[in-house]
């Protein structure tokens, strides 16, 4: 019976510290260019939790990956929020568009957008993982992604899935990123242990994953 209770309590406790991190990361979302620092202190946690196991003391590294982050992803967020807005109006154009040119301007803004994407996956754990800063952040990140491109287009595969079950279960919101990014962080490691050593050698890695 007690063995019952300790592991209902685990499971009790796993499903509310991702609770807990995904409030805090939605509330410090709240300010459009506080998202970025706030998905980047969100990762350290999970990066954490993917070492140490999963917890609730998730205030203090994630307040302080917030702020330590906010600085210096300023550039970053705009960046980002550049390519989003391009992205918004590219599909503004194509509803504007004859069908029969229309086409053209899906391919590319699908294009677009999933590179966009891949990147992002890769430059995410790699952000929270890695001692890199500008471009070469940018530039390692750039040829994992190419590396490991199967690996990366599972993991889109599955942000898509999430995406799709947020679209139409909005409730599901409350703890999705956090399971995402959790789910990421486990398959990047992987991803990790099969780059080739010189690779991870420049990526000057804070942990070993070998």
């Amino acid at each position: 019976m007690n063995q019952q209770e300790s592991a209902l309590f685990r499971v009790l406790q796993v499903i509310a510290s991702f609770l807990a991190l995904q409030l805090l990361w939605m509330f410090f979302s709240l300010g459009v260019v506080t998202i970025i620092p706030a998905t980047i202190a969100l990762y350290v946690v999970i990066m954490e939790w993917s070492r140490n196991g999963i917890n609730l003391g998730i205030w203090k590294p994630f307040y302080h990956a917030f702020v330590t982050y906010f600085k210096r992803t300023i550039y970053i967020a705009v960046f980002v929020l550049s390519i989003i807005t391009v992205l918004a109006l590219n599909l503004v154009v194509i509803s504007e568009t004859p069908a029969s040119t229309s086409w053209i301007f899906q391919a590319s803004g699908i294009f677009i957008a999933g590179i966009f994407m891949l990147l992002l996956l890769a430059i995410l754990p790699l952000l929270v993982s890695s001692h890199l800063k500008g471009f070469l952040l940018w530039k390692n990140a750039w040829i994992t992604s190419m590396l490991a491109l199967p690996d990366l287009l599972m993991i889109g595969v599955i942000a898509v899935v999430f995406s799709i079950v947020v679209f139409y279960f909005p409730g599901a919101l409350i703890i999705a990123f956090s399971v995402f990014a959790f789910i990421h962080i486990s398959l990047w490691k992987k991803v990790m242990q099969k780059l080739p050593q010189d690779l991870l050698d420049q990526c000057l890695l804070k942990y070993r994953y070998r």
